[in-house]
């Protein structure tokens, strides 16, 4: 059990799931010292997983933020301005806001849009017999939808995305240069997000940045609140419904059965989209800290101590899921934690789920006899999974 759950490496070929079973089994609140990201506890099972999540008054996303490894403190100050690394009343308020903005009703009235897309998309290589779909696909939908309902211009789009790459995912071996590299990327996206708003408030337009702009100008949130919120929602947008499409269809690959059976019944392709996401959920891991001593299940935690949920474990936990590494898309109930619990629980799940629905849908109509070209090519990160290439083979239908 010496494999650090730290090291980006260690998922470069996928999850170690021997490891994490192990972990379950033997040791499910493992305290993991001398990391590359320091010392930490390591929560394997899905009910510790779940008694972490829902208490943000003990496992704090403001005390340490929510990188496994400690930010320089002036980041850190800045990190406490996002809603991902608050805690309530600050994070309550925050989510309040983009909760109105981003709420079940607005997201269905964007579904003939997301459709519509993804249809183009699908067209777009459906008569070229091959295309890499994590970048012809399963990049160019969320990026197309996250910059539409935040108003991004077309032509910054690339550039932004390119800053969210260098915060997830790094080819940096060095530790130290790797965040120093992270952090160069967060400050340009503020940079961007500090000059969007201004030009929102110019010139407004129907979209989200310019409802958060005119909040800046009530007085309602802060400029800085503003930058933060505005590349919180623009990675989460982009990066994770990427990931749930490419290593959804690289689940499909291998399963020419489920293949036929979501072809004769699309009907079924949400309840497959649950399992995709519990089966190779788009985020590693999420880090809290103890505000005090705590129990949990038995184990003392200490005041001050990292405490690193590991979602990958959480939802293969056979006494949650039976057959956990069997791939079921009937399977019910499914209650993965991909989206996380309780008080940070994705406020954009409604809309990647949509959007993986569409896509589904679009390739299992308009692609036959789906290959793979080349083995995929993942993105060395241990947080937000992502595939760097997916080259398929098809035929159009």
């Amino acid at each position: 059990m010496s494999i650090d759950l730290a090291d980006p490496d260690t998922y470069t070929h996928g999850i170690p799931h021997d490891v994490f079973r192990q972990l379950r089994a033997d040791d499910p609140i493992s305290w993991r010292p001398d990391t590359i990201a320091g010392s930490f506890w390591a929560i394997t099972r899905h009910r510790d997983a779940v008694a972490v999540l829902r208490d943000p008054e003990t496992y704090s996303s403001w005390s340490g933020s929510v990188l496994l490894a400690d930010p320089p403190p002036e980041f850190l100050v800045k990190l406490r301005e996002s809603m991902m690394n608050s805690d309530p009343p600050a994070h309550t308020r925050l989510r309040r806001m983009i909760n109105r903005a981003l709420n079940p009703r607005r997201i269905e009235r964007l579904e003939s849009r997301i459709a519509e897309h993804a249809a183009m998309l699908v067209d777009r290589v459906r008569d070229r017999g091959s295309c890499d779909f994590a970048i012809d696909i399963a990049e160019e939908m969320p990026l197309f939808m996250i910059c539409e309902i935040l108003g991004v211009p077309i032509e910054d789009r690339r550039g932004l995305y390119a800053l969210t790459m260098r915060m997830f995912s790094t080819l940096i071996q060095d530790p130290d240069e790797a965040m120093r590299d992270k952090l160069r990327a967060a400050a340009d996206m503020r940079a961007y997000g500090s000059k969007l708003w201004q030009s929102k408030l110019a010139s407004p337009t129907d979209d989200l940045a310019t409802e958060l702009a005119q909040a800046v100008e009530a007085s309602m949130l802060t400029a800085n609140e503003f930058e933060a919120l505005f590349m919180l929602l623009f990675n989460a947008g982009t990066d994770t419904t990427r990931s749930l499409l490419c290593y959804g269809l690289d689940l499909l690959l291998d399963r020419p059965a489920v293949v036929d059976a979501l072809r004769r019944d699309a009907g079924r392709i949400p309840s497959a989209i649950e399992e995709m996401l519990r089966c190779e959920p788009p985020v590693i891991q999420i880090r809290r800290t103890a505000t005090r001593d705590a129990e949990l299940s038995g184990v003392r935690i200490g005041h001050g101590d990292k405490v690193v949920v590991f979602f990958p474990s959480a939802n293969r936990d056979e006494s949650v899921f039976s057959e956990p590494d069997v791939f079921d898309i009937d399977r019910s109930p499914n209650d993965h934690i991909a989206f996380g619990y309780g008080t940070h629980h994705c406020l954009g799940a409604p809309l990647a789920r949509l959007e993986a629905k569409h896509v589904f849908i679009q390739v299992l109509a308009k692609l036959s006899r789906l290959e793979r070209r080349a083995p995929a090519v993942p993105l060395r990160t241990n947080f937000v999974r992502g595939m760097k290439s997916l080259e398929i083979q098809f035929a159009a239908t």
